[in-house]
């Protein structure tokens, strides 16, 4: 989907989100001052909440879309992160707003007055965030929307806490009990989780989340379909807001290719990534792999084998050894949740030089950033 049409969905969607609450939280007021319930008023404070949460989303989803700049050279796709943190923040404000209300209604109770209006309020309430929840959440998975996703969430909750209302409401005819107020306490207490789990998943992604896997592995299977390459390694990719990724990678080739193959073959990679994985590789470093010597092909054997007989490393590439010059490198990728990384390091150089005490080493770590 083209970045347009995204937008444009996302705008169409948040719409729709927006008519619907204002059209909600509207009648729920209505009802809910008129039978004095503060749940039914909550709830229309709820639906006002995500009336707002759906405006912020038409508002980063246009910022998003603006096209890179001198200043913003990558482009604007993080207003999306921004924006659905700032609806896991009214989400939050919402729930400690409803649950000091609450409290305030348990040390001075208010006896409501249902009547068939509350019923039928209630009732279409929660069809219509029903409705609202599950289109939310499934355009907002389809169009790699954190903002429409949450509010989909969001709108899923209303659900549980209309129905809440409404059994409130039935307990209080049936025996006279009113469990309103303590209601609005358990209410709130899950609108406020919902908020924080919202906003440590929204900043863990402008932290920088690790890519996921499917795509990491689908970008190196597109570069190892090249003929000739031998490996696809060091693949770090950055998201600049949904399905904006900027890569680089380093590729293993025959040490016999020359300059101008090199360089047209990382061409060709660069243009094949982009159309069949949607990212942009801004650059393609390079491995020279031995092909034509059987003595240095048996001292990568040995060393690949001693190497990884290792803990906590998981994987050893770019090896090449120079038998005239007697030169050997190499790179390690190292777990995250090794003690010592320096130390593991200096362990591998000491082996490797004890059965090679001959020959220069050069041992580069590297970090696990995507999936092998």
């Amino acid at each position: 989907m083209s970045t347009d049409n995204r937008q444009k969905v996302i705008v169409r969607t948040s719409l729709i989100g927006i008519a619907s609450n204002v059209v909600l939280a509207t009648f729920k007021a209505i009802v809910g001052l008129l039978s004095n319930s503060i749940a039914i008023v909550l709830d229309a404070v709820n639906n006002m909440s995500d009336a707002l949460s759906s405006i912020i989303t038409v508002i980063g989803a246009k910022l998003a879309g603006r096209p890179a700049d001198k200043k913003h050279p990558f482009g604007h796709g993080r207003y999306e992160y921004i924006s659905a943190a700032l609806i896991a923040v009214i989400i939050l404000y919402a729930g400690i707003t409803a649950l000091v209300e609450s409290v305030k209604n348990i040390l001075h109770p208010e006896m409501p007055d249902y009547s068939t209006v509350t019923f039928i309020v209630v009732g279409v309430a929660v069809v219509v965030k029903i409705l609202l929840g599950w289109y939310f959440r499934k355009t907002g998975k389809r169009v790699h929307s954190d903002s429409l996703v949450n509010s989909g969430i969001d709108a899923l909750q209303d659900v549980v806490i209309s129905l809440s209302t409404l059994a409130a409401a039935i307990i209080f005819l049936i025996w006279g009990v009113s469990l309103e107020a303590w209601l609005g306490v358990v209410i709130s207490g899950f609108i406020i989780k919902a908020g924080i789990e919202m906003i440590l998943s929204t900043l863990s992604k402008l932290l920088g989340e690790r890519v996921d896997s499917e795509l990491s592995n689908a970008v190196k299977e597109t570069i190892c379909q090249t003929e000739g390459v031998l490996g696809a390694y060091d693949l770090v990719m950055n998201s600049f807001g949904p399905d904006r990724w900027l890569a680089s990678v380093h590729i293993a080739v025959p040490d016999v290719w020359t300059a101008d193959k090199i360089d047209t073959v990382s061409r060709d990679i660069m243009h094949r990534v982009a159309v069949e994985n949607h990212v942009i590789l801004t650059a393609i470093g390079i491995y020279s792999h031995n092909t034509e010597n059987d003595e240095v092909i048996a001292i990568r054997t040995k060393v690949t084998e001693l190497v990884m007989s290792q803990p906590y490393i998981l994987q050893i590439h770019g090896f090449f050894c120079d038998v005239e010059k007697q030169t050997i490198r190499f790179d390690i990728v190292i777990d995250f949740a090794v003690p010592d990384a320096v130390a593991l390091v200096q362990e591998v150089t000491r082996q490797v030089k004890e059965l090679y005490p001959d020959y220069d080493l050069t041992v580069q770590p590297d970090s696990d950033f995507s999936d092998l």
